[in-house]
């Protein structure tokens, strides 16, 4: 199997330069579907049977393709497993954002490690399965989503609609690691309230900029803890990402709002993250009868919870592909967890196991985005090899020429 890759590297690159030129932007429902169609031509020209189906969000598709394995295949399904949209590129950039350029062993583009290089890789290990006729163990379902950023939503439609499996891989981005755990997200709105008053009256007005400056540097301070209370040592993952208050240059401002993006570890469920960010607040303003703080999810965390994730000791699907990296690499496969949040979670709440494993760095997002073309190829191989070895660890190496 990894023969047949190695044959056809030049065209395994092409695809994802191609696929880079799309500029799937988040929220880009014209061209999330040119980048769905990209992808599903080459894999319906492989013979898989291929579908659009709706993704949860209007406008833009998922494409879910299947090489079916016969009827033994069904409830052992393999499922890959990545996003289509990428965030807007900075004003930094000094090449082409949108232009796939390779240059000295390395492929740039926005997204190309968030994660057009993942499901680039995961799309052309099921084409090369496909072409090369060799029998497959299991079905092998290729599900890729426009909508990754709202909290997984075309996975959970695609799971919404039947979708089953016995395993999967997430294909975000891991440094060619074998993840055992994530962070999960809570995006957490503080809405602080003042009393307008004009400048030349300060004494009458409630400042609530200044109010909220104040939870700003407390929630920044805290601890973070368990459900129990216990203050945790993981490191806090913390970013004041928008703030927004005032109306005018000369009023005291009555309203301020900040939404911090918490990245929090598997010892903590968002619920305790809310715990912490009230408790913060209290601390850090009075008078709340008077002029509360409202604290809250976003509205996408409340619909679509991105929990934190420990794989389960002694999973054998973590060896299983730890394996294949091997197998494809010729070196031992390294362990980690990722701060970011892939799909992973959802899977294993639909009670299919899941793991994370992909080309380019877990820092996601940079000016000159750009992947190790040997690492994306690497993960195509991968890919592949564990799509005919999961399950069978300790014979990986025999099975998985085919």
């Amino acid at each position: 199997m990894i023969d047949v890759i190695d044959q056809h590297e030049p065209e395994i690159v092409a695809f994802l330069h191609d696929f880079l030129r799309i500029p799937s932007v988040w929220g880009d429902g014209p061209a999330l579907t040119t980048a769905a169609e990209h992808l599903a031509a080459s894999l319906a020209d492989a013979g898989l049977a291929v579908e659009l189906p709706d993704s949860g969000t209007d406008g833009m598709p998922n494409v879910l393709a299947r090489a079916d394995a016969g009827a033994a295949g069904v409830g052992e399904a393999l499922i890959f497993n990545g996003h289509m949209e990428v965030y807007p590129p900075s004003q930094s950039w000094r090449r082409d954002p949108f232009g796939g350029e390779i240059d000295d062993g390395r492929i740039y583009g926005v997204g190309v490690a968030d994660m057009k290089a993942g499901t680039a890789a995961m799309t052309m290990a099921a084409v090369m399965l496909a072409r090369s006729g060799v029998p497959l163990p299991r079905d092998v379902v290729v599900l890729a989503v426009p909508n990754h950023f709202e909290g997984g939503e075309g996975t959970r439609q695609a799971l919404r609609d039947g979708l089953r499996g016995a395993y999967a891989i997430n294909c975000e981005p891991s440094e060619l690691r074998v993840l055992t755990g994530q962070r999960g997200i809570a995006y957490v709105n503080v809405d602080v309230r003042g009393r307008a008053a004009h400048t030349t009256a300060l004494d009458v007005g409630v400042n609530a900029v200044a109010r909220a400056t104040e939870v700003v540097r407390e929630v920044l301070a805290m601890p973070i803890t368990a459900a129990d209370g216990r203050v945790l040592s993981d490191v806090k993952i913390c970013n004041v990402a928008q703030i927004s208050g005032g109306v005018a240059h000369n009023l005291v401002p009555e309203l301020c709002g900040v939404t911090f993006d918490f990245r929090f570890p598997p010892a903590q469920t968002q619920d305790d993250v809310l715990r912490d960010v009230r408790a913060a607040v209290e601390r850090a303003v009075d008078r709340l009868a008077e002029f509360p703080v409202d604290v809250a999810l976003e509205a996408t965390c409340l619909k679509n919870p991105r929990s934190s994730l420990q794989v389960p000791d002694g999973e054998s699907l973590l060896a299983d592909v730890a394996a294949a990296h091997r197998r494809s690499t010729g070196r031992a496969a390294a362990y980690d967890v990722h701060q970011a949040w892939p799909d992973t979670p959802i899977f294993w709440e639909s009670g299919i196991r899941a793991v994370t494993y992909g080309p380019g760095s877990m820092d996601c997002y940079w000016d000159d985005e750009s992947v190790v073309v040997e690492d994306y190829l690497a993960a195509v191989r991968t890919y592949a090899v564990a799509a005919l070895t999961l399950g069978s660890t300790a014979n990986a190496d025999e099975n998985s020429d085919g």
